[in-house]
């Protein structure tokens, strides 16, 4: 055999390899419809039981967290004030000032800074070095733009978006249930954040600064939706508003939130219910922490990469939804994915042993979701994105036929991504009834988040499988999307507001 022959066989047996894997990740109408389902199912068991330990495995027996926020109204536009917002999730710290207009606008100064790398997996890193670090971060912010009222008797209230799952028994305090995305602190779990977060700012000085409701970024999304609706994308105030029914964040990581009647909250104390519903409350949003639907796996879609990377990531077992739709793992399943076609022969094989495999490749989490974003849209005739990209981010060359294995991938694992996406949507306008509430009524969905935002036909293929999904063609029409900008900082700003 040729040289070249024995390239066009090779060539020929990696398409035919490539094309069984991208079957594997395939989603059909039947698995939606299932999915939504049990999402359902998992919402109202997970609202009845205390259930905050649902991330270990075979948690979702428990349900779904459904932990309930103690928000228990939606602002409409018209609030006004200065209020202080700080929001931890990822890898990065902002702290912001936020001046609601009472038109629906809002002005934001705000400071980001990375989470040092010896707080991110620091086995030796405390609470007190976590929120030490907030405190001088939250301290040089005020210092540089609020000087002017730092008074003890001018109290500054602080809404505190924390974008991991906490227990919470009222709005200004949780306790930690979980470190997720990257941040693992061992001795916080168990604490009350808001508590570690307020004894660090008297230390550094901040006593006029009062850390008054604890929210995430998924109920920050919600609220900064709710305070911006009825806004269009040229500021004019739209005649036709539709209702907000969900919060949502596709980034990094993945959850959700939406309103629920308290009557349905089995799991409050019925004292919490009673007092709540005396004074007038109907509604109380919930955070979903939706990452962790199917902990069981019992509905979700599974190849062997998925198990693969279960095993090795840190939470083996948990977060199973988020691991195959979130933007953290979307590279690192097609990293495992070429590793996978490597050890069979079949690509790469200038590198003809495992061990000859540049390091980059066997790095988990080299490959960004960035990356993948501009492969998803090379349609030039040799791929020449997609070569530089693997050149850029694995100093790995690839051949013409390699390449358009490599898209393929790339979009059989994003569209995977997108149509799980849908799942949760479904199930929560469902479950609340929203498209019926009223004749011809429509919903908006407020979301935040790189993969959403950001990633080339994500939010279209979430609408594809709307459609294919049970609410329908009809269903997916009358559902609108809207991008809550600056959500996490509005967000914590509000919360504050109703505190």
């Amino acid at each position: 055999m040729s040289f070249d022959d024995f390239h066009k066989a090779n060539d020929a047996k990696l398409l035919e390899e490539v094309s069984q894997i991208c079957s594997s990740f395939e989603v059909n109408a039947e698995q939606l419809k299932e999915m939504t389902s049990y999402f359902i199912q998992q919402m109202e068991i997970g609202l009845a039981n205390n259930n905050n330990n649902e991330g270990t495995i075979n948690g979702n027996k428990a349900g779904l967290a459904m932990i309930p926020s103690y928000v228990t109204s939606k602002p409409n536009g018209t609030e006004e004030g200065l209020f202080m917002a700080a929001v931890l999730g990822g890898m990065n710290f902002r702290i912001c000032s936020v001046q609601l207009n009472g038109d629906h606008t809002f002005d934001i100064k705000q400071a980001k800074t990375r989470i040092p790398d010896y707080l991110m997996e620091g086995t030796d890193a405390t609470s007190d070095d976590l929120f030490g670090f907030l405190a001088r971060r939250t301290s040089a912010f005020i210092n540089k733009f609020h000087s002017d009222i730092m008074k003890p008797d001018t109290p500054l209230k602080l809404g505190f978006t924390f974008s991991y799952p906490v227990d919470q028994e009222s709005l200004n305090s949780g306790t930690l249930i979980r470190w997720t995305k990257g941040l693992n602190i061992p001795d916080t779990v168990g604490k009350d954040v808001v508590q570690l977060y307020q004894e660090q700012l008297t230390i550094v000085g901040l006593n006029m600064v009062n850390v008054v409701a604890l929210t995430n970024d998924t109920i920050g999304t919600f609220l900064s939706l709710c305070y911006a609706q009825g806004i269009t994308t040229d500021g004019q105030v739209s005649g036709e508003i539709s209702e907000p029914v969900i919060g949502c964040i596709f980034g990094t990581g993945t959850n959700g939130c939406y309103m629920e009647k308290i009557e349905n909250i089995k799991k409050l104390p019925d004292y919490i219910r009673e007092r709540l519903i005396h004074e007038g409350k109907t509604e109380m949003c919930i955070n979903i922490e939706w990452g962790s639907f199917d902990n069981d796996n019992l509905v979700l879609p599974t190849t062997k990469y998925d198990i693969d990377i279960d095993k090795k990531y840190a939470r083996n077992g948990g977060q199973l939804f988020e691991k195959r739709v979130s933007g953290m793992f979307l590279g690192e399943i097609l990293r495992n994915v070429l590793v996978d076609l490597h050890s069979k022969g079949l690509i790469l094989t200038q590198f003809r042993k495992h061990d000859q495999l540049p390091h980059r490749l066997k790095t988990p989490f080299q490959l960004s979701s960035e990356v993948l974003a501009r492969i998803e849209i090379d349609d030039s005739s040799t791929l020449r994105e997609t070569e530089l990209s693997f050149l850029q981010s694995l100093r790995l060359p690839t051949t013409l036929a390699e390449r358009k294995a490599i898209q393929s991938l790339v979009r059989v694992i994003s569209r995977r991504s997108a149509y799980l996406a849908s799942v949760p949507i479904s199930a929560i306008l469902i479950k609340t009834n929203a498209l019926n509430k009223k004749y011809h009524g429509e919903v908006t969905v407020g979301y935040d988040g790189s993969i959403i935002e950001l990633y080339p036909g994500f939010k279209s293929m979430m609408r594809q499988a709307l459609a294919m999904g049970p609410i329908g063609p009809e269903g997916e029409r009358k559902t609108h999307f809207v991008h809550s900008k600056d959500s996490g900082s509005a967000g914590g700003a509000l919360c504050a507001l109703v505190a």
